[in-house]
């Protein structure tokens, strides 16, 4: 074999050796054993400053600790919190491209706004609930829920809220039960829905505590009535619709995904560190301070959760079309 030969392979076989390497390198990168060991990516779904920005950064801050690695969000909005799934969707099943949903995903759904649904995730955890708050203009000169209703009865109340999402199943059950004038106006996001309220261009809102409580503590808007079986002890002095006499219930569970064909191994991992999160009476007394309460289901308890709550909302939203 001539020089020039035997050099081109040695040349060949030192590259397939380096080639090797840094793929075996690569594949343990990887892998579930030493996951994680770099950022980990989390897409949240809506504009900066709503209650689900809010309370996703707070998980953030505590699993980063728990992890032992950094994690940053990365804020998706548009068309009701879908486009974020879809591109975390598109993202790969690693375990470092996680995201956040909640209940308004299934109902963009079965309203036909996108194909996808909650089970092209891999439920990780739930980890906060934030209860819902009938929320009005104070321009409106109404200063409790008995004068919103008896206005809502001679007027046409318009509510701000995401049409693709929750609030349009929120506002249907509360115009129904109360027997009000009613029309959704559509906003992307809770917080573009609480600006059009502050600035006096809708009525109302159904709001979390954290979204609105700056704006009514500057007088632009009002807390009327709570979506709890019982009044809030963030805010004793706003009545439930229960106490009132009206059947309705509002909350929103957040909770984390990944992309089908994550690592189950990882998963559990994820699972089992933000459980120990839940638990940490910092990250407790964050969540609560924000008016939210922490509400953590592990894996297998959040997959549950979500099947239940899908076919309650496909049923919910069938109903709302036969009768349109």
């Amino acid at each position: 074999m001539g020089k020039n030969r035997m050099r081109l392979v040695i040349t060949f076989l030192l590259f397939t050796s380096v080639v090797m390497i840094l793929a075996a390198c690569g594949n343990e990168e990887e892998s579930a054993e030493n996951y994680p060991n770099r950022e980990i990516e989390m897409v949240i779904p809506w504009d900066p400053g709503g209650g689900s920005d809010i309370e996703g950064r707070v998980v953030v801050d505590h699993a980063e600790e728990a992890l032992g690695e950094s994690m940053v969000v990365v804020n998706i909005p548009g068309v009701g919190g879908t486009i974020g799934a879809e591109e975390l969707l598109e993202k790969e099943a690693n375990g470092y491209h996680l995201g956040q949903i909640h209940e308004g995903h299934l109902v963009a759904h079965h309203t036909g706004v996108t194909d996808v649904n909650y089970d092209d995730f891999v439920p990780i955890a739930s980890m906060s609930s934030s209860d819902q708050i009938l929320t009005v203009s104070s321009e409106l000169g109404i200063d409790s829920f008995e004068e919103f209703v008896e206005y809502g009865k001679e007027n046409q109340i318009n509510f701000g809220g995401t049409v693709s999402g929750i609030p349009r199943v929120w506002v249907e059950q509360i115009g129904r039960t109360l027997d009000i004038n009613y029309n959704l106006v559509g906003y992307e996001g809770l917080g573009e829905a609480i600006q059009a309220l502050a600035g006096g261009h809708v009525d109302a809102v159904i709001a979390d505590y954290p979204s609105a409580v700056e704006f009514v503590e500057a007088g632009h808007m009002k807390f009327l009535a709570i979506g709890t079986e019982e009044r809030s002890d963030t805010l004793p002095d706003v009545p439930t619709f229960v106490e009132a006499g009206y059947d309705i219930t509002m909350g929103i569970n957040r909770g984390y995904v990944a992309p089908a064909g994550t690592d189950m191994q990882i998963i559990e991992h994820l699972s089992e560190k933000l459980g120990e999160v839940a638990t940490s009476d910092a990250f407790i007394e964050e969540i609560t301070a924000l008016g939210a309460s922490v509400n953590f289901m592990d894996h297998d308890k959040y997959a549950t959760y979500l099947e239940e709550q899908n076919a309650i909302i496909e049923d919910t939203i069938s109903e709302i079309n036969a009768e349109e």
